[in-house]
């Protein structure tokens, strides 16, 4: 299947006059030159150069040790933002790491917008990257490293068909064991990878190792080539230091970034969705009072893994943000982490659908407004109009309540009471039967569109409310008693009216004064 690999590399040019007097610097081991800078590099050094020749070369060359567990710590966080695309990563020879991607490339795209993505993702974790894509692992490896020494024109390549005469036009010093051999391909005339397939399997075997063999087997498709994924950790916990003080929380963002990249990879490895986060800054004591370490929650509605909705909710936190002292490392950790539910996959979604975005726009507005400033109605268990619904600050779903109301009575009779016919009971008689209710609940009155805030009252003209025109009642009564607890309980017959225009209204007499009020109009 076709595979992916990252690689770092510092582009070749030629050196000036003005380049001889400027610091460079290069990542050395105890012998040979292993990735120099622009400047180096303008100057003529090489990967692979001796020490003393790269001095010849740079005398004002500073070279740097290797530092194998930071190292180690970076491309294990590339690998864990780079889950996002495919749960098969692996870690490979030389700073590498290999993504299996054939069944990647429909979901993102097609393999030119999936490499787009996955070089997007690596600049976002700080890193440069050089992309080989081919039907094997050592396939893909070759062609990246080739593009690295650019010493490849076609590093894509899809079909198996392609990829043995692509592979044999690249250089034999590209096989991961050549440097431990010197010379010695040069001097026997082999100088690409067809030249050492020509070369008798024995004699190959006996001066170079049985290795080279089943490498060049795994590297053509001709034998299996199992590898060890990467496997992610149990909880997400990723530090970042920085390479400067930070004094401004805006400048967070761009650091930030990379924690966020990792945590998005990794709930996409864990098939799950984070709600809340925390953010743990760790400051220089610049002053004496000020804090060492500082702490941002930020949490949302719906649980998501999308990068881009984290960092803007981040972005926003931060620019509300004002740091206690500069900040010199930075530590993220997921809080709430859920099962993730994938979106649906009907053919013609519902209305319905949309409450996910209906839910990260109420996010949004709440992280630059603020929470209180972003409010929504809430249904509540009262059967008073006025009290059936309140305003109250938006809250997500996850943290909402069900309210528990006071218990309250509402009864519907007609206008005209019909007398009930009942068996009486001989003394000490009880009626153990099973409780008959109705097939049919009772019907409900209607309510209307616009409810007054202020119920209006009404004149009475020949025995019938009056608003502008006589009104006629048109529904039986619905009887609403309750507020009892609170002190502001009600008593009231509910109507629905009309007047000879056919505009309809809801009236409701109280029991105890008579008095008629308006309390609604109906569209």
């Amino acid at each position: 299947m076709p595979s992916a690999s990252a690689n770092s590399i510092s582009p070749g040019a030629t050196s000036t006059s003005n380049e001889i007097d400027q610091p460079c610097f290069a990542l050395a081991d105890h012998a040979r030159i292993l990735m120099p800078d622009l400047v180096a590099f303008r100057l003529g050094v090489r990967p692979g150069a001796t020490r003393s020749h790269a001095f010849a070369l740079a005398p004002q060359l500073t070279l740097l040790a290797v530092d194998l567990r930071a190292e180690q710590s970076a491309i294990e966080a590339v690998a864990l933002a780079l889950l996002a695309f495919t749960p098969k990563v692996v870690l490979a020879h030389a700073n590498t790491v290999l993504l299996e991607v054939g069944a990647s490339m429909r979901l993102f795209g097609g393999l030119r917008a999936l490499l787009a993505k996955v070089t997007s993702t690596v600049k976002g974790c700080g890193f440069t990257s050089r992309m080989g894509c081919a039907p094997t692992a050592w396939g893909a490896w070759l062609l990246a490293h080739a593009r690295t020494r650019r010493v490849a024109r076609r590093v894509r390549i899809v079909k198996e068909t392609t990829l043995v005469h692509v592979l044999d036009g690249l250089p034999v010093s590209l096989v991961p064991s050549a440097h431990s051999h010197g010379n010695v391909f040069e001097q026997i005339g082999c100088a690409t990878l067809a030249d050492l397939r020509r070369l008798p399997r024995k004699g190959v075997a006996r001066r170079f190792g049985q290795g080279i063999l089943q490498w060049l087997a795994q590297a053509y498709g001709q034998a299996p080539d199992p590898r060890e994924a990467f496997c992610a950790p149990a909880s997400f916990e990723a530090r970042l230091e920085l390479q400067a003080r930070v004094e401004s929380a805006e400048a967070l963002l761009f650091a930030a970034r990379r924690l966020v990249l990792q945590l998005a990879g990794w709930l996409s490895a864990h098939h799950a969705a984070v709600s809340e986060f925390s953010l743990l800054l760790e400051h220089e004591l610049a002053a004496r009072h000020a804090p060492k370490t500082s702490t941002f929650k930020i949490a949302w509605a719906v649980p998501t893994r999308d990068a881009d909705h984290i960092l803007w909710l981040l972005r926003e936190k931060l620019n509300q943000t004002r740091l206690a002292a500069p900040v010199i490392e930075m530590k993220l950790l997921a809080d709430k982490v859920s099962e993730h539910a994938p979106p649906p996959d009907t053919l013609f979604p519902m209305p319905g659908s949309d409450s996910q975005s209906m839910a990260q726009l109420l996010e949004r507005l709440s992280a630059r407004l603020g929470a209180e400033n972003v409010v929504q109605l809430v249904a509540r268990d009262d059967h008073r109009p006025e009290a059936a619904m309140t305003i109250e600050a938006y809250k997500p779903a996850s943290e909402a309540k069900p309210k528990r109301g006071k218990k309250s009575s509402s009864a519907q009779t007609s206008e005209t009471d019909a007398p009930v016919e009942t068996e009486p009971q001989a003394q000490g008689e009880t009626d153990d039967g099973p409780l008959e209710l109705p097939d049919l609940a009772v019907p409900s009155q209607p309510r209307p569109s616009w409810i007054l805030e202020t119920p209006q009252k009404l004149m009475l003209r020949n025995e019938r409310p009056f608003y502008r025109r006589p009104l006629k009642l048109i529904s039986r009564t619905e009887r609403i008693e309750a507020g009892w607890w609170d002190g502001n309980g009600v008593q009231r017959d509910y109507y629905v009216a009309a007047d000879d225009r056919g505009r309809m209204f809801w009236l409701y007499r109280e029991r105890l004064t008579g008095y008629w009020f308006l309390h609604g109009f109906f569209g």
